[in-house]
């Protein structure tokens, strides 16, 4: 789904990355900048709700984060009970007695925008659904009750290869377009299928790895699955384009621990969870509780000087343009500006130590004295000459805006 005014020269390196025709690409015109939100899963797993919903749509606009720019309420798996007879969606109406619609239409009459979930392949009598045979079918119906955002995962998928992966999520977008309804396509192919090759041309987001809290595989902490994250999102950061985006999960940012599993986040760490999404450009898809959110979560996830890097329009993800010692990563995000001289630069610090890490404005191509704004700090830092360095904290980051 490639935005149709993209310049000629970025339509020509997606199609020398992914070496795919003219009549594969599908365009739907959304998602131009990374889409922002709120996702039932990583709270609640099985059991999303009405009442949940519902109170989580009131506690986003009664905390300021759909003024923060979150629009999105996304429910997630386990909201259906598969198909009857006929091939009908069934609504799980226990959780769900007003049915979807009037869902839908909740969400929207406080100025948000619904989202949805299915899966690709097909599994009959389970609790949770998959289109497989019904894509026209279950986009229509989606888009009748008026959803706007569609995650497709791949639970039920019988073939998880790369080809099979293209067939599938094709038809879904093609379904989705054949509506007439702008809804995003978000893929939720778990990093799988060689996404490269595929994804950018047909989604308007898909998942560089597996899930968030569960990765890498025996992950005891938090901070592992966001560093698994971002490594596996740096790995083709140049196939992200405004209506196209490198998916690194649903965030962790004030997220409580699961059962005692997973440890927790420090304040400092989910502060670079939180930067490092915004210079990657992914999605900035809340997973925590809004009905009990504290004010320092808060203060990270609604800080409108890290959220513009995010939403910046230039659509570019950033990168790892100087690593000085390992874990001593300096990451630049290129900004629109008049002059082509502003820059989002992340001083990101992944060892067990304080460390001073040093940005060399010549690698970036900037010579000369430049200005300095510190993100977190909101404070103007001053003109350096060609150097800039900072101590950061172990798991921490300098964010910065430099012109």
């Amino acid at each position: 789904m490639i935005q149709k005014k993209l310049s000629l020269g970025i339509i020509i390196m997606l199609f020398v990355i992914n070496d795919i025709s003219a009549q594969d690409r599908i365009e739907n015109g959304v998602a131009l900048t990374p889409p922002m939100g709120w996702s039932s899963w990583n709270t609640f797993k099985k059991e999303p709700s009405e009442q949940v919903i519902k109170q989580t749509v009131d506690a986003l606009v009664a905390n300021g984060l759909r003024k923060a720019g979150y629009t999105f309420i996304n429910i997630d798996d386990f909201w259906s009970l598969g198909r009857d007879p006929n091939g009908k969606i069934i609504i799980d109406s226990t959780k769900f007695p007003s049915g979807m619609k009037a869902m839908a239409d909740y969400i929207h009459s406080k100025k948000l925008k619904a989202g949805i979930y299915t899966n690709i392949g097909s599994k009959a009598n389970y609790p949770t659904l998959a289109s497989e045979g019904y894509y026209e079918e279950d986009m229509k119906t989606f888009a009748e009750w008026g959803y706007d955002y569609v995650k497709i995962d791949v639970n039920f998928a019988p073939d998880r290869s790369e080809t099979a992966y293209k067939k599938s999520f094709t038809e879904a977008a093609k379904a989705i377009v054949k509506t007439g309804r702008p809804m995003i396509l978000s893929i939720c192919n778990q990093g799988g299928g060689k996404y490269q090759n595929w994804a950018p041309l047909i989604g308007n987001t898909w998942r560089v790895g597996a899930d968030i809290d569960h990765s890498p595989k025996g992950a005891t902490k938090q901070w592992e699955g966001v560093i698994y994250e971002l490594d596996r999102s740096s790995a083709f950061a140049d196939i992200a384009t405004p209506g196209h985006w490198n998916d690194a999960d649903m965030m962790l940012v004030g997220v409580g621990s699961d059962n005692g599993r997973l440890d927790v986040m420090s304040v400092e760490e989910q502060k670079s969870h939180f930067s490092m999404w915004c210079m990657i450009a992914s999605p900035l898809i809340l997973g925590n509780d809004l009905r009990n959110v504290n004010k320092e979560t808060l203060a990270i996830l609604t800080n409108k000087e890290a959220i513009a890097i995010n939403q910046d329009k230039l659509g570019i993800q950033g990168k790892i343009v100087n690593e000085q010692s390992s874990g001593l990563q300096v990451w630049v995000k290129k900004l629109k500006s008049h002059n082509g001289r502003k820059y989002a630069v992340t001083l990101f610090n992944r060892t067990e130590s304080p460390s001073e890490i040093t940005l060399d404005a010549n690698k970036i191509g900037l010579t000369g004295k430049f200005k300095v704004r510190d993100v977190w700090m909101h404070k103007n830092l001053g003109k350096f000459l060609n150097v800039y360095s900072a101590s950061v904290p172990s798991h921490g980051v300098k964010m910065l805006v430099i012109h």
